[in-house]
């Protein structure tokens, strides 16, 4: 029986080599999509998934190989503007959206737009038409609101639409599920086996193998910039992915936890925390060597919680303790200054300068101990290299040198870099917003173990994550968080995903064991 797309192949890469900065991000590599069918793409960060990503897409030239659209090489200059002609669309997990611009726009845009009168752009018949497309997503977005108005959930199917409107023949969709709830991941799901079923084929890039095994025909594993493995998923499992992902031994995940002894003066104390609409009542305490953990769906305030920990928000009512005394961060520089530091959800946009070098972004927020002399407010380039380095060697960052750009490394060494740049410091109280957000199986763990260690040190930590397992895996106690308010507790050990499911979708205000005997 003939495999899908032997013969017809909509994109192929044969040979393909590239090199940044003397590290090889493909090597020899063939790949190809075959009309209607969902391809998945899995490997380690730095593998050389992003690396053959933006050579479809036209961002980066092939330094050995060649790359086929329809049959046909490439042409000459062949750009994103050129993938797009040829019915190439991506939705990145970086979306390249324009927040000023309506939906409508944002969904059509590359296109031409409807006209009256030869000149003037027709608003309501472009409406109708994005209108069309947002229904056959099964979603009530209005196509007259601004980008900038929408939830990250809402400006992913955005860009879906845009994918439709224009008629992609090819779609990637690179970490799509990221933060997404469970419902919203088996909407999108829908969506992509839907776009199937209309001869179109999609690229499915993710680290969550269950997604990769329950949605996709085929599965193709990267390592160190090859292929290892390309098979039908129907052939393979999540642990054969993990080993493969991996090498030869699966990266185990991290040990249950014990409960941490609380004794004392909390570190930290919120007491009826608000912010409405996001955050209603919340509080907790958070004691020294303890790992807290935040479960809650999109939208049910966790994040929002933490940003007024942090001073990024003012509250509108409740207190924050710190040792036991009463404290109010008017931004974060306050917060920093008392020893809390953020890893945000966003790390591009939030956690790291794109342009400065990975020794910038290391050494950022401890500039003042780098100096020159304790006198001369100007940091000295050699301490910053030196400590640069030990951070790069202790988390193992796969970069060229302290000296290479951030916005080059991939998305798994970028989150290692933000959270070099806090352990510079000697914060007593760290929250990590999605701390394995787009993060390999390896790297995953090394988070896990760098979390417990800063606990085992005596440093206060909190984790909010929308993957319940891992929340269960690290944590040393849970909260659940829904519509702004504290739902229950369990602590370990013994803390199960179940337990964790349960929390997000409990009714929020009751006591833990009235939630869990309830559900």
């Amino acid at each position: 029986m003939t495999e899908p797309g032997e013969h017809v192949r909509l994109v192929e890469v044969r040979g393909a080599s590239k090199r940044y900065a003397g590290v090889e991000a493909l090597r020899d590599v063939d790949f190809h999509l075959a009309p209607a069918e969902i391809v998945g793409l899995v490997g380690k960060n730095g593998a050389g998934k992003s690396s053959l990503i933006k050579v479809i897409a036209g961002v980066e030239t092939l330094d050995e190989g060649e790359l086929l659209v329809g049959g046909a090489p490439v042409p000459g200059g062949y750009s994103p503007h050129a993938a797009h002609r040829l019915g190439l669309a991506f939705v990145h997990q970086e979306l390249g959206n324009f927040p000023l611009l309506t939906v409508a726009e944002n969904v059509a845009i590359g296109t031409p737009f409807p006209r009256r009168l030869g000149t003037f752009v027709n608003d309501r018949e472009l409406r109708r038409r994005v209108r069309l497309v947002l229904d056959e997503l099964e979603s009530t977005i209005d196509p007259r609101a601004h980008l900038a108005e929408l939830t990250a959930v809402e400006q992913r199917l955005v860009m879906i639409a845009r994918a439709l409107y224009h008629d992609a023949r090819v779609l990637v969709l690179d970490e799509p599920s990221v933060s997404l709830t469970i419902d919203e991941i088996a909407h999108l799901h829908a969506i992509v086996r839907r776009f199937k079923e209309r001869g179109r084929t999609v690229l499915y890039v993710s680290h969550r193998l269950h997604e990769v095994v329950a949605l996709t025909d085929r599965v193709v594993v990267m390592q160190g910039g090859e292929v290892i493995l390309e098979q039908a998923t129907s052939a393979v499992d999540e642990r054969r992915l993990v080993t493969a992902i991996a090498g030869e031994t699966p990266v185990p995940e991290a040990a249950p936890r014990a409960a941490a002894a609380r004794a004392g003066t909390p570190v930290l104390r919120a007491v009826g925390l608000r912010r409405p609409p996001a955050v209603e009542d919340v509080s907790f305490e958070l004691h020294a060597g303890e790992i807290l953990g935040l479960a809650g769906l999109v939208g049910s305030g966790r994040t929002e919680v933490v940003r007024l920990l942090f001073g990024a928000d003012q509250p509108a009512g409740g207190t924050i303790e710190l040792d036991g005394g009463p404290v109010r961060f008017r931004s974060p520089v306050d917060a920093i200054g008392r020893g809390i530091a953020l890893l945000p959800e966003d790390r591009r946009y939030e956690g790291l300068v794109l342009n400065f070098t990975t020794r910038e972004n290391i050494t950022l927020a401890s500039l003042e101990r780098l100096r020159r002399h304790r006198l001369l407010p100007v940091p000295s380039r050699r301490k910053e290299r030196d400590a640069a380095a030990a951070m790069i060697a202790r988390l193992s960052i796969a970069t060229s040198g302290p000296e290479q750009e951030v916005r080059r490394l991939s998305g798994g060494n970028q989150q290692k870099v933000v959270l070099a740049k806090w352990l510079q410091r000697s914060d007593r109280v760290l929250i990590f917003d999605e701390p394995s957000q787009g993060v390999d199986v390896g790297a995953k763990a090394e988070i896990y173990g760098l979390i417990e260690r800063l606990a085992a040190e005596g440093r206060s930590v909190i984790v909010i994550s929308s993957d319940f397992a891992e929340l269960a895996a690290v944590c040393t106690r849970v909260i659940g968080i829904r519509e702004g308010r504290v739902s229950g507790v369990v602590e370990a050990p013994g803390i199960t995903e179940a337990d964790l499911v349960r929390l997000a979708y409990a009714p929020a205000g009751g006591e833990e064991t009235a939630v869990l005997a309830e559900l």
